[in-house]
């Protein structure tokens, strides 16, 4: 005789949450589902370990915000956990709770609690972008008479010229490269959501050339191959595009002592270049958003903003100092198996 599984309304809240609506109603990516899903599975240890819940028995009713607060200041004591990652741990509990709270209309008082509690303040990241002097003798970096270098560059040229987000790069493949006119790249980013970008001519024939040494253009079948892998052939990751990106840019500064560049590098850098550079030649706020794939140009105006601070320092820079300086988340399915397979 088979043993009637019981499962609490948490349990099937979770399970719907975390299978059926992010991916389906909400479209998002398994990566933003597995960060909601770490976020779920450290609530349920907390209140295992902190609570005495077990998790095959917690409940909608212990979910209150007492408790999300007492949780959020034990991961907040974590040195480690900055005002960022403690806001989305948050933003992720409230996006459920909101799902719960259609699902389980008991729950409203409850979650309307937990959806009061307010963010921590964070203070304003540095956006670290390099001018266009800079831009270009990083792209000088690569050495193109070997293979090697002529991916490193077309890679280089590819998210500065594309702004693309380092996933969408990552997620590029052959097919998504259009090289004759007009040159376009197809990038899938936040959401699932595809957009389609203009790309200069130089950056069309750099990746061709890239393209040629690879094999990509002689056979169509090429075209669901990744665009750019690792010397041994895996798909890259953020760190070692990081580590490639990190080499070239100690190589340009070494070559180029008279040219001011930033402290460090990081992929992103590159679209905040493309972004400044596009604002500083004139273009809309409304289509480098687009280009961008912004869904709001409130996100695009951290790009102007540095663009005005970067004008206002040149006018004065060209003025004399007049004064002296002064210092001055399956049914019938143990939950934290399957928070543990969506979390790896």
């Amino acid at each position: 005789m088979k043993t009637k599984i019981v499962t609490t309304d948490f349990a099937r809240c979770v399970t719907r949450f975390l299978t059926l609506h992010l991916p389906g109603e909400r479209n998002l990516s398994s990566l933003t589902i597995k960060s909601y899903s770490l976020t779920l599975k450290i609530l349920i240890e907390y209140l295992d370990s902190f609570a005495k819940i077990s998790p095959d028995r917690v409940e909608l009713k212990d979910i209150t915000a007492e408790i999300i607060r007492a949780f959020l200041a034990s991961i907040g004591e974590q040195s480690s956990i900055s005002n960022s990652t403690y806001n989305q741990r948050l933003s992720a509990l409230k996006t459920f709770t909101r799902y719960a709270i259609f699902e389980y209309p008991e729950f409203i008082l409850a979650g309307q609690r937990i959806l009061a509690i307010p963010s921590k303040r964070g203070s304003e990241h540095e956006i670290v972008y390099l001018e266009k002097d800079a831009m270009k003798a990083l792209l000088a970096s690569p050495n193109q008479s070997t293979s090697r270098g002529r991916r490193d560059l077309a890679m280089i040229a590819m998210l500065y010229d594309t702004g693309a987000r380092i996933q969408e790069f990552i997620d590029l493949k052959v097919k998504d490269v259009r090289l004759a006119q007009p040159e376009t790249v197809s990038l899938t980013g936040k959401g699932r959501k595809t957009r389609i970008v203009s790309i200069m001519a130089e950056t069309a024939k750099i990746v061709e050339s890239y393209m040629h040494d690879k094999g990509f253009l002689e056979h169509d079948s090429c075209g669901e191959l990744q665009l750019f892998n690792s010397s041994n052939r895996a798909q890259f990751t953020r760190p070692g595009i990081t580590k490639i990106l990190k080499r070239h840019f100690a190589a340009a500064k070494e070559s180029n002592p008279s040219i001011l560049f930033p402290e460090y590098i990081h992929p992103h850098a590159l679209r905040a270049s493309k972004a400044i550079h596009l604002l500083e030649s004139g273009i809309n706020l409304i289509i480098i958003r687009d280009f961008l794939g912004h869904t709001s140009v409130s996100t695009t105006q951290v790009y102007l903003r540095v663009n005005n601070q970067a004008k206002r320092e040149a006018i004065t820079h060209a003025y004399p100092s007049l004064v002296e300086s002064v210092p001055a988340w399956r049914e019938n399915s143990d939950l934290m198996s399957l928070l543990k397979e969506l979390c790896s």
